[in-house]
């Protein structure tokens, strides 16, 4: 409290939604234990449950015209991937983490739509035991760790065309689908379609499922099922039956061109970059350079802050600096600081790649035994 004196059946008014809650209870807290308490004046640090209009970092008072700023909090910067043991769990786990991070503001929980992933984002390995504890205390609700997985993608770096035919007979109406794409590689323009047919070889009404076929293929890519970026695409020519050929055959036929285009527009993996800015004593810049190499990161500069500390910034992949929260501490002895953020994509080096395709191939047989 900041000034005044509150006490149970009071109204009180939050400044940012101007919305009211009513006190039913002041508690003032010693260690775990709570004791209730009929009043509380101006400096004391209390307690009130279950009001429902407010949350972290709200001002409530009598006429809601206050506003306090919020005290700073530190960034959240340690992610990990969180799946219920028990599928069945898994909505009311999703619940139940969305609930901690509206209201602790040193948590973030987002869903990694390439990767599959729910991450939650804390300040630390023990942030995250402690609210898997509590949930499975009081939920009874018990929740596995998954290795974060970064979200690569996937381009081209020469133009290329095929043919994708799709032709299926059955007793009654058969598919047919044949189209000849043509891709290209399109540098920071995302994906591009174009329709070059002529002489009606397509019919109009068919090629927007050329277009959808491709669009599937590049959501599943090529290399590792990553997600296909910048290409251009452009069917030119084809053929259909004015019996069997429909949208569906066309769809896949248009899969089909693209994949095939793939094989010969030499494909190449993407690696998202991460931009680091990291605050230590002297003693220890040197460690945190040299550990900068070993993570195929590089030194962007140098400086002094206004407390005399050394501030490093770098960029490195993120697949490597997805734990360093905690390598930092190990490495600093706890007294280093960092902040990070993804910055674009860079092509991931040849023995790096070799190595991401090799465990792609190796998970994909042994799900496929």
């Amino acid at each position: 409290m900041l000034s005044g004196v509150i006490a149970p059946g009071v109204e009180l008014i939050n400044a940012k939604s101007k919305k009211k809650d009513r006190i039913a209870h002041l508690y003032s807290m010693t260690g775990k234990e709570t004791e209730e308490i009929k009043s509380a004046k101006a400096g004391d640090i209390i307690v009130i449950p279950k009001l429902t209009e407010t949350h972290t970092g709200d001002t409530l008072s009598h006429s809601g015209s206050i506003e306090i700023a919020p005290l700073p909090f530190p960034r959240p910067l340690y992610p990990v991937a969180i799946e219920a043991s028990n599928p069945k769990d898994e909505d009311k786990l999703g619940d139940l983490l969305a609930k901690v991070a509206e209201i602790d503001p040193c948590v973030t929980l987002h869903r990694e739509e390439q990767t599959h992933q729910t991450i939650l984002t804390t300040l630390g390995e023990g942030a995250v035991d402690l609210i898997l504890s509590r949930i499975k205390e009081r939920n009874n609700i018990i929740a596995k760790l998954l290795e974060v997985k970064v979200p690569y993608r996937e381009t081209i770096r020469k133009r290329a065309e095929a043919q994708g035919r799709h032709k299926k007979q059955t007793g009654g109406a058969g598919q047919f689908g044949d189209c000849w794409v043509r891709i290209e590689p399109n540098p920071g323009g995302g994906y591009e379609f174009l329709d070059q047919v002529v002489g009606g070889k397509i019919p109009k009404g068919l090629i927007p499922a050329v277009d959808k076929g491709i669009r599937e293929a590049m959501l599943e890519g090529f290399l590792t099922e990553d997600l296909f970026v910048d290409v251009k695409a452009a069917v030119y020519d084809g053929s259909y039956h004015p019996v069997d050929s429909n949208e569906m055959a066309f769809k896949q036929a248009g899969r089909l061109a693209f994949r095939a285009c793939c094989e010969k527009a030499d494909p190449y993996l993407l690696e998202p970059m991460a931009n680091l800015e990291v605050t230590v004593t002297e003693e220890y810049a040197g460690t945190i350079m040299g550990d900068f190499s070993t993570r195929r990161g590089r030194v962007a500069g140098m400086s002094t802050d206004e407390s005399g500390r050394t501030v490093i910034k770098a960029r490195v992949p993120y697949k490597e600096v997805v734990t360093y929260a905690r390598d930092l501490r190990s490495m600093t002895r706890g007294v280093g600081s960092y902040t990070v953020e993804i910055d674009g994509y860079e092509e991931v080096p040849g023995d790096v790649a070799k190595k991401l395709i090799a465990d792609y191939q190796t998970r994909r047989e042994e799900a496929n035994k």
